[in-house]
């Protein structure tokens, strides 16, 4: 009985160091754990290179590549494995993607951060950011005993 075959969106996060310098080795890096589990490589290129928002594992930087690819279900896990086990990829996210076509992957663009016109930093706008507990505490009333 074979299992069903699906279509997937993985983002693999790759040290920047390695990735930066040397794209072609990254991108066969990320096509050997693919190719591991039988995946048929629909669309692979790399995203971006960002900041990241907080170390992970001693890395600041990262390149991001984008895979669209098919295989079966049960095999995500061997992927995610993989990447744990992998040296140069930092991490990996992977969905579901049947419902987009390949066209529609090939024209994604990575979205660019909002630049604050005074310092020309990038940041979230205010109406983004969580609300302050503490502000939110003093609204309460107090119970007495």
């Amino acid at each position: 009985m074979s299992a069903h075959i699906g279509q997937y969106e993985g983002l693999f996060l790759i040290n920047a160091a390695h990735a930066g310098g040397n794209w072609d080795a990254a991108r066969q890096e990320v096509e050997h754990i693919l190719g591991r589990a039988n995946a048929e490589v629909l669309h692979l290129r790399k995203w971006d290179e960002r900041r990241l928002a907080y170390p992970i594992d001693g890395h600041k930087r990262g390149v991001y590549a984008l895979a669209f690819f098919r295989c079966e279900g049960p095999k995500v896990a061997g992927i995610e494995r993989d990447v744990q086990l992998s040296a140069n990829i930092i991490r990996v996210l992977i969905t579901k993607a049947d419902h987009l076509a390949l066209a529609d992957v090939e024209q994604m663009v990575p979205q660019q951060p909002v630049v604050d016109e005074h310092s020309g930093r990038g940041h979230r706008r205010s109406h983004d950011r969580q609300p302050d507990r503490a502000a939110d505490a003093s609204a309460e009333p107090e119970m007495t005993a």
